[in-house]
């Protein structure tokens, strides 16, 4: 019933000699990453878009996947890709940020290219995590939910499809009772954070972060200190955009080529 659009599929565009492996965040799909795919593809790369366990049209598996069902899948991948291309570039955008440092550190890429890359909730919901997933199991973020909200509209239009028709009540209702996150799968998301910040100080390879400015999710602050952690060579862009940029923007683009 959610993410039936193709955009939501795992993709691979292009048919270059080099091969780049894009990553989606939480809790997205490769959709966030095609545009990047796309223009890839059109510089002579074969672009790898990967869906998750538990994302997508999986979303309502989601409570049962861990951190490292998301590293072995996002390993196996690249594996794939690093026999299939003698030259690869592997990226990460929020949550697949983390999952890109810690495949990076153990498989090094030729280059890194980290978007926005997530190490750190940045609320004191971080440090109660590990208590509350006990406390309260599971939650049902669009219970309550105003779908004439505009903003939420929005949001939930950027993360799962133009196509999702919120002004359906049977829509409504299954959001209300069939989207069910368990806390437990954000304490997961915090433990790859950390993980990846462990990481990012055995990086080896050249590393490209691009930042928004106005990103309020991972913010700006929280990056630049993810960056002083990392011992290899590292640049670092911070461009005009929010948390959004890779799906709404192309101009980082020119960046990364």
């Amino acid at each position: 019933m959610f993410f039936t659009d193709p955009s939501h599929q795992p993709f691979k565009l292009g048919s270059g000699s080099a091969g780049a492996l894009l990553i989606h965040g939480f809790p997205g799909t490769p959709a966030e990453l095609r545009p990047l795919g796309e223009q890839l593809a059109a510089a002579d790369y074969t672009a790898y878009g990967l869906l998750l366990p538990g994302f997508g049209a999986e979303i309502e598996t989601l409570i049962t996947k861990t951190s490292d069902d998301w590293l072995r899948a996002a390993q196996k991948k690249w594996s794939q890709i690093q026999q299939d291309h003698h030259t690869t570039t592997l990226i990460g955008y929020s949550m697949g940020g983390a999952i890109a440092t810690c495949l990076a550190a153990q498989q090094p890429p030729d280059h890194l290219v980290l978007l926005a890359p997530f190490w750190r909730l940045n609320t004191i919901l971080r440090h109660l995590l590990p208590i509350v997933k006990y406390i309260k199991p599971r939650i049902t973020p669009f219970e309550k939910a105003n779908f004439d909200d505009p903003e939420l509209r929005k949001q939930m239009h950027s993360v799962m499809g133009g196509d999702l028709d919120l002004d359906n009540p049977e829509i409504q209702q299954q959001l209300r009772k069939n989207i069910v996150i368990a806390t437990a799968t954000f304490d997961e998301v915090r433990r790859l954070g950390q993980a990846a910040y462990k990481a990012a100080a055995r990086l080896t390879c050249p590393t490209l972060i691009i930042q928004g400015a106005q990103d309020d999710t991972v913010v700006p602050s929280l990056t630049r200190r993810f960056m002083q952690q990392i011992n290899g060579r590292v640049s670092y862009h911070e461009i005009n955009g929010t948390h959004a940029f890779p799906k709404q923007q192309t101009d980082f683009v020119e960046i990364i080529l």
